[in-house]
This record gives C-alpha cells, sequence and structure tokens, in this order.
C-alpha cells in the first residue's frame, strides 16, 4: 500500500481506533508510520483521541482469555495485504476489541430467580395473583414480605400485570430507579443507559434513584430515566410498546441506535454500529423477533447499509 491509507468514516475516536489497530498488527509500513504521524500532530484533538484509544487499549490488554466470550475471536487479527476492504477491516478488527470490552458482566443474570435465554418469552403468575410476562434475555428476581411486593428486574424487558392489593405496594426495581403500580399493567425495559417504562393501563409512580419523581404516569403514557427524566411521551405508541408480545418489533420513524439495540435483543452475539454518524438514521418497519437475521438483512436494505462479520455473532454496520 503506498502513500497515506484510507481511513474509514467516522469521528476522530474512529480514526484513531484505526490507526491503533494498524499499528499494533505489525503490518504497518514506514509510509503508514509517517501518514500516522502527519495525522497525530495535525490536529489537537486527534492527540485527544489516541490518548483515550491507547488508554483503553492498555485495560484491554490486561485482560485474559477468561474475561471474553467463547464464541469471539481474539481481539487483533493480524490482516492480508490481499483482502479485499483491507482498510476497513483493520477498523472492524479494533471495534470488536472495543465491543467485547464493554459488554457487560451481567453475574446478576445467572442468580436470578427467573430468567430467559435469546429469543425466548416466558410467562408465570406470581404467589399473590400478579401475572408476569419476560422478554427475550431477560432476569428477574421476587422479593416478596407480609407488607410488600418488589420485583428486582437486572436486565431485560417484561410486562407486568399486579393483582391489587393497597396493603402490600408492587414494585419493579431497575438500576435507575424505581416503578410502583397504582392499578394493573405497564411494561419496563431496562437500555443500555436508562429505563424505559410504558403504562398500559391504569398509572404508576416513578421513584428515580437520584430521588426525582413522577408521581403519576396515565394509562398511555411512556417515559424514559437515567439519572433524571430523558423522555416523556404522554402519548406513546402502545402498539410498539406491546410487539414483543406477539413476537415482533414496530418501529415508526426510530433511530437506529434504538433499532439496533432492541434487535440485539433477539440475536446472539452483538449488532455494533460502527460510526456515531449513523446513530440518528430513521427507520420504520415491523420485523419479526423469532428471526433476527431477516431482520437484521431489511434493516440494512432500508437504510442502504453494508456488514462487516467478524463471526455470525459479532457483526458491524457501516454506510455503503
Amino acid at each position: 500500500m503506498n502513500g497515506r491509507p484510507v481511513m474509514p468514516p467516522g469521528d476522530v475516536d474512529e480514526q484513531a481506533i484505526y490507526w491503533l489497530t494498524l499499528l499494533t498488527s505489525g503490518e504497518a509500513d514506514v509510509e503508514q508510520h509517517r501518514a500516522f504521524e502527519h495525522w497525530l500532530t495535525e490536529n489537537k484533538a486527534h492527540q485527544t483521541a489516541w490518548e483515550r484509544a491507547h488508554r483503553l487499549w492498555r485495560d484491554i490488554e490486561g485482560l485474559t482469555e477468561q474475561d471474553f466470550p467463547t464464541t469471539a475471536p481474539m481481539p487483533v487479527r493480524k490482516p492480508s495485504p490481499r483482502r479485499a476492504g483491507f482498510s476497513y477491516a483493520l477498523a472492524c478488527a479494533a471495534c470488536l476489541v472495543l465491543a467485547v470490552f464493554l459488554l457487560p458482566h451481567d453475574l446478576a443474570y445467572h442468580s436470578a430467580d427467573y430468567r430467559t435465554g435469546i429469543g425466548e418469552i416466558q410467562t408465570f403468575t406470581l404467589a399473590d395473583g400478579s401475572e408476569v410476562q419476560l422478554n427475550s434475555g431477560t432476569a428477574l428476581s421476587v422479593d416478596y414480605s407480609a407488607a410488600s411486593r418488589k420485583l428486582i428486574l437486572y436486565r431485560g424487558e417484561a410486562w407486568f400485570k399486579a393483582a391489587p392489593n393497597p396493603a402490600r405496594p408492587f414494585e419493579v426495581v431497575t438500576r435507575y430507579g424505581r416503578v410502583s403500580a397504582l392499578g394493573t399493567a405497564f411494561d419496563v425495559k431496562t437500555l443500555s443507559d436508562a429505563t424505559a417504562v410504558t403504562v398500559l393501563e391504569h398509572a404508576v409512580r416513578i421513584t428515580l434513584a437520584s430521588g426525582e419523581s413522577v408521581e403519576r404516569l396515565p394509562e398511555g403514557a411512556a417515559i424514559r430515566f437515567g439519572q433524571t427524566v430523558t423522555d416523556l411521551n404522554p402519548h406513546a405508541d402502545l402498539d410498539a410498546a406491546s410487539a414483543w408480545r406477539q413476537q415482533r418489533m414496530i418501529f415508526r420513524n426510530k433511530p437506529l441506535h434504538d433499532v439496533v439495540e432492541e434487535l440485539n435483543r433477539y440475536r446472539k452475539g452483538r449488532v455494533v454500529i460502527t460510526s456515531s454518524s449513523l446513530n440518528a438514521l430513521p427507520l420504520t418497519g415491523t420485523f419479526d423477533t423469532t428471526d433476527p437475521e431477516e431482520a437484521l438483512q431489511m434493516i440494512k436494505a432500508s437504510l442502504d447499509l453494508s456488514e462487516y462479520r467478524l463471526t455470525d455473532r459479532l457483526v458491524f454496520l457501516y454506510r455503503n
């Protein structure tokens, strides 16, 4: 490869990952080292991004094979100069390292009272007559006492229909707060950085871990909260919120970031968006949760995206 290599599209952090992977692969030639030096010194933002990438790389080097899923390849693959798309393959290999490193080590899942595997839906009735339905990849524990009914949703999504009992409040606890039933049916979903709640019947009260509260979220409304309330919709799309119970995903003008996060609930492994510039791409469509691979292909076709696979379980999306 002569001259300056073509970097993948994206922001300075993506470019820093590209250079880090290329230089650590052992395949970089003299011209590429010079090109890197030029990139590093031409902009202060490049230097800052390089420092961030290098710090993360040092953290990754301290991990062992036991820290990685057994289905994933080891972090950096030695590239082949003859292979088409060489530059982009390097960037994707770096994305793999970051994606695997950032995957949560969810020990709570294995100790939960109720768990569902990928693609599995489970319905059950609790001792008080309340009904619960768990979506794919969900973990839930039950902590009932004489004075309260508490359910801990560690991850995933669940539909709840609380049996009336004013003397024993019914509440669902997540990382970011708690949802207290003021009626019967509602849906709670854990996201990467928030909790989403949709009220299907009557109302709920929301109490954030920070102390902030929404005293009454009425039927038909939805909320998303992390450290604070980030979205409050008084007229939620109830069909879309309940679609998973009929093994469907419904998106109406939803950003690609949210679509991929939802799709990842139903497939083994991860779909990763390689550039933040793609996150806000809007998508509308209905997909079958029992065939996430077909859903992925339809999403790619709708948004004119391409993919790079390191294994069937690790798929990277990028713009054509």
